[in-house]
């Protein structure tokens, strides 16, 4: 959704304000973020619209501490100085991409049309992954004491905390096919409404045996590939089920092994840029907008 903001901008040179006259300017960005990776020492982060063609730009220094701002949760607070930190808005002759912004030598045919700088400000940083493991619990149901500490909980004891495991149990059947995805209950909880296929009071997603067959859910493995997830048999009924939730099935197959803990990882970073003076632009606050990037994980 594109969420609108204006921000009223004064010429200050009475020669441009006349009759105290007062331009309106709206800023009708998407606030969906976009970066440069063609840049050794700094992070560009830049936003571009059409019509006028504009585009609001941020850029600070590429360190290992700021690497953190696109991987892992945090708060930081990034003063504006115009030279380390800085925010410029400004205008051009055409229409942008992104690779108009992030090339190292510019078009030729982009001509900057206005160029303006705040010298001064605050650029408030958030940093949220929601599901730090993808495993379709949200972090912060997977504190299972409740301590606010997410790293002391690891259900199965194999030393990866239950928020960054996306298999919390280590049966070999991933977390996110062992819950139950329908959200009855509205709360957007699944551990609110878990799976618990044998009804022993322990949801699938920490079962070490989800059928209560005394055979373990890993050693259901019949074809020794991808976890028994992939394993079927026919029931009584003569309808295919897995056989790792079909307590008739207690066949034990050999030990495979745990499948390592590789997912997507999606971190936001917030930008929200405050009390800046830009020449013609004075602003208490300007929602920049919302980063996404995604990437890969592998056992942490």
């Amino acid at each position: 959704m594109i969420r609108r903001f204006s921000i009223l901008l004064c010429l200050i040179f009475l020669c441009a304000c006349d009759d105290g006259d007062i331009l309106t300017v709206d800023l009708d960005f998407s606030q969906e973020l976009e970066s440069c990776d063609d840049f050794e020492d700094s992070y560009l982060i830049f936003d571009t619209r059409e019509d006028p063609n504009e585009a609001l730009i941020l850029i600070f220094p590429r360190t290992e501490a700021n690497s953190t701002l696109f991987t892992t949760e945090t708060t930081v607070e990034l003063p504006i100085n115009s030279s380390t930190v800085r925010f410029l808005y400004r205008t051009y002759n055409r229409s942008l991409d992104a690779d108009d912004i992030c090339a190292v030598v510019p078009p030729s045919d982009l001509i900057i049309r206005e160029n303006y700088e705040a010298d001064s400000g605050t650029v408030f940083v958030t940093v949220t992954a929601v599901d730090d493991d993808n495993d379709g619990i949200a972090s912060i149901y997977e504190d299972l004491n409740g301590n606010g500490n997410y790293d002391d909980d690891d259900s199965d004891d194999d030393g990866i905390p239950d928020y960054k495991d996306e298999d919390d149990d280590n049966d070999n059947v991933k977390t996110i096919n062992e819950i139950d995805n329908d959200d009855v209950d509205a709360d957007d909880n699944p551990t609110t409404n878990p799976l618990d296929t044998d009804g022993d009071g322990t949801p699938d997603y920490l079962d070490t045996d989800d059928d209560n067959d005394n055979t373990l859910t890993i050693l259901e493995d019949a074809n020794g590939l991808n976890g028994p997830f992939d394993d079927t048999v026919i029931d009584t009924d003569g309808i295919v089920v897995k056989r790792y939730l079909y307590d008739a099935a207690n066949d034990t197959y050999a030990n495979p092994g745990n499948i390592s803990n590789e997912f997507n990882r999606t971190v936001t970073t917030h930008f929200l840029v405050s009390d800046i003076d830009i020449e013609i632009l004075r602003a208490t606050e300007i929602d920049l907008g919302t980063l996404t990037t995604i990437f890969d994980v592998t056992s942490e």
